[in-house]
């Protein structure tokens, strides 16, 4: 064989940590949970998104009917004085905030001393004994409710609840999951999580309709007064009207700033509570 033809083969010598990071593994899985975590967010984001547009298509008559399907928490039917008031209460504050045709409100008091109050799909809100009980005056009620119809108005529950169903539909997808309710018996309630964009939203039609109801804005901020003293155990029930409010003194101050922008009086007199108020509250 010649030489030149001849092919030699050699077992070099594996350098020393050929296979060893240069990064500590602390660092190196820093990195790649931090990724997972960006990935997962987004994707979070990207199927809320997509939820809350998908099911603010859904006709109201729709909601409605999907509504009607859950059973509602539970409200005192047999307070029939206070359940009158706020049923009157709410037609004259829904008469001024020019609602879709079709769009009805239906308020419901709960005797329970929780300071809560909410909106869900259908067009029902619910109106705590706790809560109407420290609010001293008719235009600081008028503003709560009138906070939930808008949340109403602008559809914030049904898209809420889209958003959630998306969610949960999208990460059941990617882990193989299947036949799952995703929105259990209590779903159309414990999933309300209404954004700080929808919070605000519903503030500044609230607020405008308390002034075209009384003509002026006082009132108005003594519901976040209150919400202000309210310690962290006081705000985690579910389904809850405080958990993404901005609280304190920033949401007061934005009250004020909207007011004073459009010169509404915040020291005119308020309008009393019925003189048997609080003996409904007590039965």
């Amino acid at each position: 064989m010649n030489k030149k033809q001849q092919t030699f083969y050699t077992n070099p010598e594996i350098p020393e940590g050929i296979n060893t990071s240069a990064s500590h593994p602390i660092v190196t899985f820093i990195k790649l949970f931090s990724a997972i975590a960006i990935i997962l967010a987004v994707s979070a984001w990207l199927l809320a998104q997509s939820g809350d547009y998908l099911a603010s298509l859904i006709p109201y008559s729709k909601e409605v009917q999907l509504a009607s399907q859950y059973e509602l928490p539970a409200s005192e039917n047999d307070s029939a004085d206070i359940q009158l008031y706020l049923e009157n209460l709410t037609a004259h504050i829904s008469d001024a905030m020019d609602l879709p045709a079709g769009m009805e409100i239906y308020p419901h008091y709960v005797d329970d001393e929780i300071e809560n109050a909410f909106a869900t799909l259908g067009g029902h809100i619910f109106l705590y004994k706790g809560l109407l009980s420290k609010l001293k005056n008719e235009n600081a009620i008028s503003m709560v409710i009138a906070h939930e119809i808008a949340h109403i108005k602008h559809r914030d529950p049904i898209r809420s609840v889209g958003q959630s169903v998306a969610i949960s539909a999208g990460f059941m997808f990617l882990l193989g999951k299947s036949e799952v309710n995703l929105l259990g018996s209590a779903g159309l309630y414990t999933q309300l999580k209404f954004s700080r964009d929808m919070e605000t939203a519903s503030d500044i039609e609230g607020l405008n309709a308390l002034v075209k109801i009384y003509g002026h804005a006082n009132g108005a901020t003594d519901l976040f007064q209150l919400l202000s003293r309210l310690t962290d155990d006081e705000l985690i029930k579910e389904p809850t009207f405080f958990v993404t409010h901005p609280l304190g003194d920033n949401r007061v101050k934005n009250i004020e700033a909207i007011a004073k922008e459009n010169q509404w009086s915040l020291d005119k007199a308020t309008k009393p509570l019925p003189k048997g108020f609080s003996l409904w509250l007590a039965q």
